[in-house]
């Protein structure tokens, strides 16, 4: 019997380096929270070069992107198990990225707004109320991708209710 280690296919390696990140997932301390971090400073590299791509006006594109970054995670991630070792890696943080990206979804990037959708995300993410925990049940890639979009979800509407009551509030001073 020969003793063979598995093949290891290009699409192994792309699925590899892209769902950690370009390996940035292996760093051995808050893998997650550090993806988070790209994907914050990512919306802001975006903001800062397009700024247009992110407002109301872009509404279409801004789904668009991500509806791709959505289906990217999926198929990034969709294999964990065999590259990995494991379904949901901690190496894995494209997903992330994505979460983050729900986030501010129609929201005015300004740094404190980054920096407050940054921490509710990572809370959803991490505490992962109802129904956050429950799509971690679904298979594959759709599992690992999905719960970190809810949680998305989830910051997004409390960041824009914080929004709306500093607003409001701030109307009245």
């Amino acid at each position: 019997m020969e003793n063979r280690k598995p093949s290891r296919s290009l699409f192994y390696w792309v699925r590899k380096a892209g769902a950690s990140l370009l390996f940035i997932g292996y760093f051995p301390f808050a893998p997650g929270t550090i993806g988070a971090a790209f994907g914050a400073a990512g919306i802001w590299y975006v903001h800062a070069r397009w700024g247009d791509f992110l407002t109301p006006e872009r509404l279409v594109l801004y789904w668009g992107a991500l509806f791709l970054l959505v289906m990217l995670s999926i198929i990034l991630t969709s294999k964990g198990k065999e590259t990995f070792g494991v379904d949901d890696p901690p190496q894995v943080i494209f997903d992330e990225v994505v979460g983050q990206a729900v986030t501010f979804f129609m929201v005015p990037i300004t740094l404190p707004t980054l920096i407050v959708g940054f921490l509710l995300f990572r809370f959803f993410d991490i505490v992962k109320p109802f129904p956050i925990h429950s799509m971690q049940e679904l298979e594959g890639g759709v599992g690992v991708t999905m719960d970190d979009v809810i949680a998305g979800v989830f910051a997004n509407i409390t960041l824009m209710l914080i929004l709306a009551g500093y607003h409001w509030v701030r109307a009245y001073l």
